[in-house]
C-alpha cells in the first residue's frame, strides 16, 4: 500500500494544476450544499421558534358577516359576540376546545400619558389567562389574576418595549401610574422581552399594553357586546376544522348566523401556518440535497475526464507494465486510489469549508435571523455525496484500463 500511495503521489504532483482544476467543482459543491442544508434547518427552527413565542396553537376568529345560502337567514349582517359567548363555547364544545380568550383590540393606538412623556400603544383587554396562552412570562411584578378581572381594577401589564420607552426600564415601571386616554392605571408587570415576532395580533407583543378586559369595557368605553376577536386554543388532537365548526355550532344560535356559515367569522390557524414552514423546508431541503447531487456528480465527471486524460498519456507506461505481467487488478487498483485521492480530498474539503462557514455564520449571526444547524439531512446528503463522487470519478478510469490494448498502445507509443 505504501508503494501504491508513492505511485499516487508522483502521478499527481506531475499535473498539480489540472488536478487542482477538476476538483473544483466538487469542492464548492460539497460546501454549498452543506451550507445551504444547513441553514435551511436553522431557518425552520428558528421561524417555529418565533412563531410558537406568539402562544400555543391556536385559531384566531375575527366576526364578520353573515352570507347568504342558509334560508331564514339575512346577508351580510354583522356578527357581534361578547365574552359571556366565549365562555358558552368552552361549556358547549368542551371536547374539542380547551379555551376561549375574547380580546378587545383597540382600533388606533391609544394615547397613553407618563408625566411630560406621552407615548401612542396597542391597548388589548384581555382576562387572567392570556399571559399562559400567549406565552408571556412576566419579568418584573405580576400579571393580573382572576380578581383584577372581576374588579375591574386599573391595572396594565407593559410589553418590555413599551415599558423602557416610556419608564426607562422594566423595574422602574412596576408600581408607577400612567393614563390611558386621561385614565389613572397602575402597572402591575413587565413581560420578558420577545424575540422578532413574524405575526402578532397588531404591533409585536414587546410593545404591548394590556388591561383586564372589563376595565376595558367599564373604563375605556369599549363594547361589552362586541369584542374584537376571539382565540381558539383546541384540545390535543382536534383538528383546526373541527375546532371551527365547534365554536360556530355553539355561536350560531347566540349570535344570530347560521351554525354552518363559514363566512360568519374570518379565521387564521398558527397550525395551518406551521405547515406551511415544513412544506417549504422540505421543498427547499429535497430541491437543493437534488441539486447538490446532480453538481457534484457532474464535478466527480470532471474528476473522471481528468484521470482519463492522464490514462492516455501513460498508456504506453500502461501497456508495459500488463506486458511484463502486471494484472488488470492491480492496475485498477492504483487508477482507484489516485482517483479517490483526488476526489476524497475535493470532497473532504468541501466538507471542512462547509461546516467552517456555518461556525462562522453562527457565531456572527445576529440573534434576530436564522443560523445553521448541522441536521441528520446535512450528514445523509453529504455522506451521499462523497460515496456518490468516488464512485462516478473512480469507475471510468478503471473501465479505460480494462479497454488498453498492449499491442495497439506500444506500437502507437513507438
Amino acid at each position: 500500500m505504501s508503494e501504491r500511495l508513492r505511485m499516487a503521489v508522483e502521478a499527481l504532483a506531475e499535473h498539480p494544476g489540472r488536478a487542482l482544476a477538476s476538483s473544483l467543482g466538487v469542492f464548492w459543491g460539497t460546501a454549498a450544499v452543506i451550507l445551504l442544508l444547513s441553514w435551511g434547518e436553522g431557518f425552520r427552527t428558528y421561524m417555529h421558534g418565533e412563531l410558537g413565542s406568539f402562544g400555543q396553537s391556536f385559531v384566531m376568529m375575527y366576526p364578520a358577516a353573515t352570507s347568504s345560502g342558509f334560508p331564514g337567514f339575512r346577508k351580510g349582517l354583522p356578527v357581534r359576540v361578547s365574552r359571556r359567548d366565549a365562555a358558552a363555547v368552552e361549556r358547549g364544545a368542551a371536547h374539542q376546545i380547551e379555551a376561549v380568550l375574547p380580546q378587545q383590540m383597540s382600533r388606533g393606538r391609544a394615547l397613553v400619558d407618563v408625566g411630560p412623556r406621552t407615548r401612542r400603544l396597542d391597548l388589548t383587554g384581555v382576562d387572567q389567562r392570556w399571559a399562559g396562552y400567549r406565552n408571556f412570562d412576566i419579568a418584573q411584578g405580576r400579571f393580573f389574576d382572576r380578581a383584577d378581572v372581576a374588579r375591574r381594577r386599573p391595572v396594565a401589564v407593559l410589553g418590555h418595549d413599551a415599558a423602557v420607552d416610556l419608564f426607562g426600564s422594566p423595574l422602574a415601571a412596576v408600581g408607577a401610574i400612567l393614563r390611558i386616554e386621561g385614565h389613572p392605571f397602575r402597572v402591575l408587570g413587565v413581560a420578558a422581552k420577545k424575540g422578532r415576532q413574524y405575526m402578532n395580533t397588531n404591533r409585536p407583543d414587546n410593545r404591548m399594553l394590556m388591561v383586564p378586559i372589563t376595565t376595558a369595557e367599564g373604563s375605556l368605553g369599549y363594547d361589552e357586546e362586541a369584542v374584537g376577536n376571539l382565540l381558539v386554543f383546541p384540545r390535543p388532537g382536534v383538528g383546526t376544522e373541527e375546532a371551527v365548526a365547534a365554536t360556530l355550532r355553539v355561536l350560531g344560535p347566540r349570535a344570530g348566523f347560521h351554525a354552518e356559515d363559514e363566512d360568519a367569522f374570518m379565521w387564521f390557524d398558527l397550525a395551518r401556518f406551521l405547515d406551511l414552514i415544513e412544506l417549504f423546508h422540505a421543498g427547499f431541503a429535497g430541491f437543493i440535497g437534488f441539486a447538490g447531487l446532480i453538481t457534484l456528480l457532474i464535478g466527480a465527471v470532471g474528476i473522471a475526464n481528468y484521470h482519463l486524460a492522464i490514462l492516455a498519456e501513460r498508456s504506453a507506461e500502461i501497456a508495459v507494465a500488463k506486458a511484463v505481467g502486471a494484472r488488470h487488478r492491480w492496475l485498477v487498483r492504483q487508477t482507484l486510489l489516485e482517483s479517490a485521492l483526488v476526489s476524497g480530498a475535493a470532497t473532504l474539503g468541501g466538507v471542512a469549508l462547509g461546516l467552517g462557514l456555518c461556525a462562522a455564520l453562527v457565531r456572527w449571526t445576529p440573534e434576530t435571523l436564522p443560523k445553521p444547524i448541522l441536521s441528520g439531512a446535512v450528514v445523509v446528503v453529504t455522506v451521499a455525496a462523497i460515496l456518490g463522487v468516488a464512485i462516478v470519478s473512480a469507475v471510468l478510469p478503471a473501465r479505460r484500463i480494462r479497454e488498453i490494448d498492449t499491442s495497439t498502445a506500444l506500437r502507437e507509443d513507438l
